[in-house]
């Protein structure tokens, strides 16, 4: 066989499982699409990297973080509903407690650290704009070993840093995976 027709068998190969792909129900992860139009996230501290990693989550899910919940009934307005009617599709995400936490998990006999217990919890709440409680205190907590060596301890915190970050992130999809599957009717006035 020769190199061409080698190259063109493999392609037809290929083109008929992608064909197959669609009827087996294989689709490339999308961004969720949330039951709320607006949401407002309070409680976090001044420039948190966790607060700002959610939003921009938040925001290429299609909602919009505002400030106040005068400013969804504001834009709700201007995009044509009623004050009532943006205020029934804007939620309030409270963070209760974000922390990050480092322990010594194991050292030697002579008192030498050789492993670090890493942590980060996050605990929320979600409300309606009127304070009606969709998502009760949810505490989401993250933990990861990190072996330690007094020789290489710039290294090691750096890398201690990038495992933060890393849970961070993990956290931020925790949380949206949880308000993607709210349903509109859980948003309804009661």
């Amino acid at each position: 066989m020769n190199r061409r027709t080698l190259t063109l068998s493999l392609l037809a190969l290929g083109a008929s499982a992608s064909l197959g792909l669609p009827g087996c129900g294989f689709a490339l992860r999308q961004q969720p699409t949330m039951a709320f139009k607006s949401i407002q996230l309070v409680g976090f501290e001044a420039n948190s990297p966790f607060a700002a990693e959610l939003a921009r989550a938040l925001e290429d899910a299609g909602a919009t973080v505002v400030d106040s919940t005068a400013a969804a009934a504001t834009l709700g307005a201007a995009g044509g509903a009623s004050g009532v009617q943006a205020l029934q599709s804007h939620v309030v995400l409270e963070s209760l407690s974000d922390k990050r936490e480092q322990t010594v998990a194991s050292s030697t006999t002579f008192g030498q650290v050789r492993e670090m217990s890493l942590r980060t919890r996050f605990q929320f709440r979600l409300t309606h704009a009127d304070g009606t409680v969709v998502i009760p205190a949810t505490e989401l907590l993250l933990s990861n070993d990190l072996s330690f060596n007094e020789k290489d301890a710039l290294a090691k915190m750096d890398e201690s840093a990038a495992l933060h970050r890393a849970m961070q992130t993990d956290l931020v999809e925790q949380v949206m995976r949880r308000l993607a599957v709210l349903r509109p009717e859980q948003l309804a006035p009661r």
